[in-house]
C-alpha cells in the first residue's frame, strides 16, 4: 500500500487530497445547510472549487503566476456579486459560506505548490471554525460588557503595547527590561484568562472538585478563602470544602511546572519529583475526603474580573520586587538570602517569584538552588492559605486541611534538607 501510494502520478495525487479537502469542508456546510435550511454551496460544490484551484495551482507553475492571481479575484467578485444578488431578495444569509468557497480555492492552489501538510492542517482548522458555530454563538451570548472589555484590553495589552516595548536591560546591575517584564504579565494574565473562562463555563455547579481544579488556575489562595467561608457557613459540608482547598493548592504544582518550562525547561527536571509527590499527597487525601461529589455543596467561585488592569501592573510590580529581592538577597546573604526572599513572596504570590528563580537558574550549577527555593516559596504560600483555612473556616476543615498540608509541608522542607545533605 505504501509503496503504490509512493509511486502514484503527482498529479493524481494532488487531485485526490484537494478533492479530500473539498468533501471536508463540503460535507459541513451541507449539513450546516441542512439546518440552516439555506445556502447554495454544499458537498458537491466545495470539492469542485478545490480541484479547480488545483489546476489553476498546476497551470501557473507551467505558465504564469497570474492565472492565479486574476482567476482568485475573479471567484472573490464572483461570490460578491452572488452574496448580494441573494440579499436584495431579502433572503438573510451569512458570508461565510463564500469565504469557505474562497479558502477552498486557495487551499487547491497550496496542494499544486506541493504545500500538502500545511493545506490540510489548514483545512482542519476552516473546518473546525464552522463546526463550531453554536458553540461560540453560545459563548457570546454568555459573555458580560465585563469580560468583553477585559478581553479588549488584554488584546490590547499583549498586540499593541507589549510589541513596542524596548527589550533593553536598564536600571541597576541592568536587572530591568521593560519588554521581558511586560511578557510576563502577558503570559501569566493569559493563563489567569483561561482559568477564569474555565471556572465559568466549565466548573461552574460542576461539583466541588472540578471546580476546585479549574479555580486553583487561577488562585488557590482564593478558592481557599470563598471556600473556608463556606465550610464556616455549612459545617456538614466542611470535609467536601476542605477537599476542594486541598485539589486547588494541588493544582498550583503543575500550574507552577508550566511557568518554569515556559521560562527554563532545563530547571523542569529538578522540580518534576518533588512537585509530583506533593501533587498525589494532595490529589489522593482530597479524593479520600469527598468521596463522591453531589450537587448539595455550592461550588461557583466568583474569581472577580479575568483582568483587572491594576491586578496585572501589580503583579508585575511584585515581580520587580522580587526580581530585586533575589538579586541582592543572594549577593549580600548568598543562599539564605534566596530561601528569605522565597518565604516573603510565597505569603502573597508563588507565580512571580518561580519566574524570577527560572530566570536566576539559567545556569547549570543554579538548577539545584533555584529549585529548592521554588518549593521554599510553595511552602510558604501553603501555610497562608491552611491559616485562612483554620481561622477562617469551620473547625473541621480547618483540621482536615493541618493534617494534609502539614504533611506536605513537612515533605517539602525533609526534600529540601536532603537535597542540601547531598
Amino acid at each position: 500500500m505504501v509503496e503504490a501510494l509512493k509511486n502514484i502520478n503527482p498529479f493524481i495525487l494532488g487531485l485526490l487530497i484537494s478533492l479530500g479537502i473539498g468533501l471536508i469542508l463540503g460535507l459541513e456546510r451541507e449539513y450546516d445547510k441542512l439546518k440552516e435550511e439555506q445556502g447554495f454551496a454544499g458537498i458537491r460544490t466545495f470539492p469542485i472549487v478545490a480541484i479547480i484551484g488545483f489546476i489553476l495551482g498546476s497551470l501557473s507553475i507551467i505558465y504564469t503566476p497570474w492565472l492565479v492571481i486574476i482567476s482568485a479575484a475573479a471567484f472573490l467578485l464572483f461570490l460578491s456579486f452572488t452574496h448580494f444578488s441573494v440579499v436584495q431578495k431579502h433572503i438573510m444569509t451569512s458570508i461565510t459560506t463564500n469565504m469557505a468557497l474562497f479558502a477552498t480555492l486557495i487551499l487547491g492552489v497550496m496542494v499544486a505548490n506541493h504545500l500538502h501538510k500545511k493545506a490540510v492542517a489548514t483545512a482542519v482548522i476552516v473546518v473546525t471554525l464552522l463546526s463550531l458555530k453554536t458553540t461560540f454563538n453560545t459563548f457570546i451570548k454568555n459573555i458580560t460588557s465585563e469580560e468583553l472589555f477585559a478581553f479588549i484590553k488584554f488584546s490590547i495589552i499583549a498586540l499593541l503595547i507589549l510589541p513596542f516595548l524596548p527589550n533593553q536591560d536598564y536600571g541597576p546591575e541592568s536587572l530591568l527590561n521593560p519588554f521581558e517584564i511586560g511578557a510576563i504579565i502577558v503570559i501569566v494574565s493569559f493563563l489567569n484568562f483561561i482559568g477564569y473562562f474555565l471556572v465559568k463555563y466549565v466548573g461552574s455547579k460542576r461539583g466541588i472538585l472540578l471546580t476546585a481544579i479549574l479555580g486553583g488556575l487561577i488562585s488557590s489562595t482564593a478558592v481557599a478563602w470563598i471556600y473556608a467561608s463556606r465550610s464556616k457557613e455549612s459545617p456538614e459540608l466542611s470535609k467536601k470544602y476542605a477537599a476542594g482547598i486541598i485539589i486547588a493548592s494541588a493544582i498550583m504544582f503543575p500550574r507552577l511546572a508550566v511557568l518554569v518550562y515556559i521560562f527554563n525547561s532545563a530547571l523542569l527536571s529538578f522540580i518534576a519529583v518533588p512537585f509530583t509527590i506533593l501533587t498525589i499527597i494532595c490529589l489522593i487525601s482530597a479524593l479520600i475526603f469527598i468521596k463522591k461529589d453531589t450537587d448539595v455543596a455550592k461550588t461557583a467561585i466568583n474569581l472577580g474580573n479575568p483582568l483587572n488592569i491594576w491586578n496585572a501592573l501589580g503583579f508585575g510590580g511584585i515581580y520587580v520586587v522580587i526580581l530585586f529581592a533575589v538579586f541582592y538577597g543572594n549577593r549580600f546573604f548568598g543562599e539564605s538570602g534566596l530561601y528569605y526572599s522565597a518565604l516573603i513572596a510565597g505569603l502573597a504570590d508563588t507565580d512571580a517569584i518561580t519566574i524570577s528563580m527560572a530566570k536566576f537558574g539559567s545556569l547549570e550549577e543554579k538548577l539545584a538552588l533555584a529549585a529548592n527555593v521554588i518549593i521554599t516559596a510553595t511552602i510558604s504560600n501553603m501555610i497562608v492559605k491552611l491559616a485562612i483555612t483554620y481561622f477562617k473556616g469551620s473547625k473541621k476543615a480547618g483540621k482536615l486541611v493541618m493534617l494534609i498540608f502539614g504533611t506536605v509541608i513537612i515533605v517539602g522542607i525533609g526534600y529540601i534538607l536532603i537535597q542540601l545533605g547531598n
